[in-house]
C-alpha cells in the first residue's frame, strides 16, 4: 500500500516538474528596440513556437534576459532555451526564468 503511494506521489512530482519547466526553440533578431511601458530600456526581438518564420516578433526585455546568452547586435540567432516558471514571482519581474541550452545557430546580417 506504501509502495502504491509512493509511486503515485513520484508520478505527480514528475508531471508538475514538467509543466514548470521546457526546452523552446528561440530566434533572437539582429537588432533591438526601445521598451516603453512598465520598465524602459532595449529590448531583444524574440520569436518562439509556432511564430518562428513569421513576421511576428515578441519584445523581451534585457532586464530579464537569457541567462548565459551573450547578445551581439548584427547576428540573428537560433536557440534552445530552458524556460522555468518561478514559483512566487517579484511583484516587478517576470514569472518565467530563461537560461540558454545551446545556440543552434548565428548568422551575419
Amino acid at each position: 500500500m506504501i509502495q502504491g503511494g509512493l509511486i503515485g506521489l513520484v508520478f505527480l512530482l514528475s508531471i508538475s516538474f514538467s509543466d514548470d519547466i521546457r526546452v523552446v526553440d528561440m530566434v533572437v533578431n539582429s537588432y533591438t528596440e526601445e521598451c516603453v511601458g512598465e520598465r524602459e530600456g532595449n529590448c531583444l526581438l524574440v520569436q518562439e513556437g509556432d511564430h518562428i518564420g513569421t513576421d511576428n516578433w515578441s519584445l523581451f526585455y534585457y532586464e530579464d534576459s537569457i541567462e548565459g546568452f551573450d547578445y551581439e547586435p548584427g547576428y540573428i540567432y537560433h536557440l534552445k532555451v530552458k524556460k522555468k516558471k518561478i514559483k512566487n514571482p517579484p511583484m516587478d519581474g517576470s514569472s518565467i526564468s530563461y537560461r540558454l541550452v545551446r545556440i543552434m545557430s548565428k548568422e551575419k546580417v
